[in-house]
């Protein structure tokens, strides 16, 4: 930087921590916000009753975007420095927005894609500028705070990423109560262009000399996109799929070509040799797994079973994501006296909340006060500590990339997570609905048909939450070796 960290007033750093705080919350409020804006988004868009299983796709396509450009953003940060590629990402993230909400006047031709695939399209690119900002604010907290305060600064950016997931379904319920779906994308821009004029006051930092390869980036895409298709499409193994498996192949086999034969660009290969950051990257992968089931478990089993309004609904995710953000700040004085009890004790309260969640499926989910009370504040715990020891040792010219595989692994965690659930349990639903009459001019039998199919309805529901129970377990695992590696080496250090 032009001034380092002892340079900066505390006034200033607290300026600074706002605006990325306050960027990383625009970026994060978009994840959820579409939640309770689908309803009139169909609508307006004129999504056909057969075409609402392709609704799922806004949502993967904005983790979908999230997760490609993270890798690139970090690198982007490294050699241009965080204050040119902050300001491009929310320059990028507006244009998105924006396109998002002028998807509704786009004319419908029959040589262009539908405006429904017009929505994915552009929900994609949104994801592109929003994805980035989280890494890099991450980044940035490491050069502006001396590393005894990144833990304060970590926990802060991600409960205020946490907290623009919980703003998010109830923010997206006020803006249809006095404007229209659109609005909620259109007021981007200008808070987005605020924090611009905003980050134009924070000093520049050190740009690195490096070189970046596009062919990396756009393989791993590629192989994150066609794995996605592959495993929320599967059916049966037709034609369709026995070519994207193939195509899946040639890409795999291409990426080890280039790795045996050339210096690949995408990932510093020194990373693999810290094994902190190898396992603070595998367990939170498999936390974005478990979260994301849950947080689409609650929503889905809320309008399905239990015919809550979206009001309600958002109140239910709120419980959930508000202790995400206290579990957040919580972690951060934890974290001060131990970062392996802090863990294992976020282990502990995740696998505990979903078990007892998936016991208590049965009960209406605005009754499941303390369960989510839990699960959030174990999600919540972990924050703090996956980045501090994941970042653990890093060389400063290439913190950017690895806060930006730390913050990937998640979202790869949930685009897994999320496209296993889909297939899943739409494979065993129909199995359990099979043979039960779908609709009779008996009131009577029609009550117990809603009965039936209530009841295999949440059976599924039971049988998704116990896989996120697996996967909690498994990140309970991973998480206590982690603990232990990252003790021996600091000892060491």
């Amino acid at each position: 930087m032009e001034r380092t960290n002892n340079q900066i007033s505390t006034n200033k750093k607290i300026l600074y921590l706002f605006i990325l705080c306050f960027s990383v919350f625009i970026a994060a409020d978009d994840q959820t916000v579409i939640v309770t804006l689908l309803p009139s988004m169909t609508v307006d868009l004129g999504i056909a009753v057969g075409e609402l299983n392709k609704v799922s796709w806004t949502i993967t396509s904005y983790l979908l975007g999230f997760t490609i450009v993270m890798p690139i953003a970090g690198k982007i940060c490294d050699k241009y420095g965080y204050r040119t590629t902050l300001i491009s990402s929310l320059l990028f993230f507006s244009m998105g927005s924006f396109l998002v909400a002028i998807t509704v006047n786009i004319p419908e031709m029959s040589i262009f894609p539908s405006k429904l695939n017009w929505l994915i399209i552009f929900r994609f690119l949104q994801a592109m500028g929003g994805g980035a900002i989280i890494p890099i604010s991450i980044a940035t907290v490491s050069i502006i705070l001396k590393r005894k305060y990144w833990i304060y600064g970590f926990g802060l950016i991600g409960a205020s990423a946490e907290a623009g997931g919980v703003i998010g379904p109830l923010w997206g319920s006020l803006i249809l109560k006095i404007w229209n779906w659109p609005g909620a994308f259109y007021i981007n821009i200008p808070l987005s262009l605020l924090m611009i004029a905003m980050i134009m006051y924070m000093p520049k930092s050190n740009k690195h000399s490096m070189k970046i390869k596009l062919i990396d980036t756009i393989l791993f895409s590629l192989i994150l996109i066609v794995s996605t298709i592959i495993i929320s499409e599967f059916k049966v193994l037709d034609l369709g799929q026995i070519v994207l498996i193939s195509i899946l192949l040639i890409l795999v086999i291409t990426v080890f070509y280039r790795i045996s034969k050339f210096k690949q660009d995408l990932i510093p290969e020194e990373l693999f040799r810290y094994p902190t950051f190898v396992w603070a990257f595998i367990t939170h992968l498999l936390i974005g797994s478990s979260l994301i089931i849950i947080m689409v478990t609650i929503p889905l089993s809320a309008s399905t079973i239990y015919q809550l309004d979206s009001m309600s609904i958002g109140f239910s995710l709120l419980k959930l994501t508000a202790f995400i953000g206290i579990g957040s700040i919580i972690g951060i004085l934890i974290n001060r006296f131990s970062a392996m009890f802090t863990l294992i004790l976020a282990s502990c309260l995740t696998s505990a909340g979903i078990f007892l969640y998936s016991e208590n499926i049965s009960t209406p989910t605005n009754e499941l006060n303390i369960i989510f009370y839990i699960i959030g504040l174990g999600y919540g715990l972990f924050i703090v500590p996956i980045h501090n020891i994941g970042l653990f040792g890093i060389n400063e010219k290439i913190r950017g990339i690895t806060s930006s595989m730390i913050s990937l692994s998640r979202m790869l965690g949930m685009i897994f997570g999320l496209s296993l659930m889909t297939t899943i349990g739409t494979a065993r639903f129909a199995d359990l609905v099979t043979g039960i009459q779908v609709f009779s001019l008996d009131p009577t039998i029609q009550t117990k048909i809603n009965q039936e199919i209530n009841f295999a309805g949440l059976e599924v529901f039971k049988e998704i939450l116990i896989g996120s129970f697996v996967f909690s377990i498994l990140t309970l695992l991973t998480a206590v070796y982690l603990s232990f590696v990252y003790v021996r080496i600091k000892k060491s250090s």
